[in-house]
């Protein structure tokens, strides 16, 4: 038997999952962009309200203690983007070397070319950065090729991808590309070496079984991403309108203020708190507490 059929119906099953793994993850990638442009507006705003409390004059001491702990989270935000930018400057001056070892560095390299650093961003902010607490910048050489791609790879696997393979190869970032490579990878090796269809066959159909797992995880993701996107929203509007009202008040002295202003004043506090920590909230950690 030649499996002619067999090899056409594996492909036709791999191609529909691919395609379908394909829209998940554009939607994904979506969502987590608005995340991280909600999360940029909710830093201003954030911002903006510490300089009205620090322009008020004798606030409780309870106000200084909730403002500390505010920039402590919107630091630990920027330092995760700071850590993003450094992973993908360092990870793009290697680019050609990783290009070179995967089965098909050609287009490997087109896609790592194609990759946005925004798509390094809100990789990070979304699901974490996996580093060891040293800083990209700290390191040289392989050191500092190596955490970029723990890193980039860790990425991946949150996002349902590869793992360190999709990491190493730098795909998943840039486009769900790297399955439909590897078909179009396998098949044609398997022409130049002369092998069965039977196993063609077999190899792409344990693969399309591999990506219909991917878009399964990818769909809980996307819930998680919206979750954590609108809880964020909801709150930045609320606070945005708080804050407008507040404006009144700068370079007031708190013991000037009426029983209603202190207490508009410490709700505005107490919820810009917790604004501040939906900064750093990743999906791990909601997917974790469901």
């Amino acid at each position: 038997m030649l499996f002619i059929k067999a090899k056409k119906e594996a492909l036709t099953i791999h191609q529909k999952a691919v395609g379908r793994y394909s829209l998940i993850y554009s939607t994904v990638q979506k969502k987590c962009e608005l995340l991280y442009i909600t999360r940029q507006q909710s830093v201003k705003t954030i911002e903006d309200i510490e300089r009205l409390i620090n322009s008020i004059a004798n606030t409780p001491k309870e106000f200084e203690r909730t403002l500390m702990q505010i920039r402590t989270e919107r630091t630990k935000f920027h330092e995760t983007e700071d850590y993003a930018a450094e992973a993908y400057k360092t990870a793009l001056k290697s680019g050609a070397s990783v290009a070179a070892s995967v089965a098909a560095s050609v287009a490997g390299g087109a896609a790592f070319a194609s990759m946005a650093p925004t798509a390094v961003m809100w990789v990070a902010t979304t699901f974490g950065t996996a580093s060891t607490g040293t800083a990209i910048s700290a390191l040289s050489g392989a050191a500092a090729t190596n955490a970029a791609l723990a890193w980039l790879g860790g990425g991946t696997v949150a996002i349902g991808g590869a793992g360190m393979a999709g990491g190493k190869a730098l795909l998943a970032l840039a486009r769900p590309i790297g399955w439909g490579i590897a078909a179009a990878a396998t098949t044609g090796s398997i022409v130049a070496m002369g092998a069965k269809n039977k196993k063609i066959s077999e190899k792409v159909a344990a693969e399309a079984k591999k990506i219909t797992v991917a878009v399964a995880q990818l769909k809980e993701t996307r819930a998680v991403v919206s979750k954590l996107h609108n809880e964020t929203e909801l709150l930045l509007c609320g606070i945005k309108e708080q804050f407008s009202n507040a404006k009144q008040m700068e370079n007031v002295n708190y013991s000037d203020l009426s029983d209603s202003e202190q207490l508009q004043l410490g709700a505005l506090v107490n919820n810009t708190l917790s604004l501040a920590e939906m900064l750093n909230k990743i999906v791990a950690e909601v997917k974790g507490a469901c």
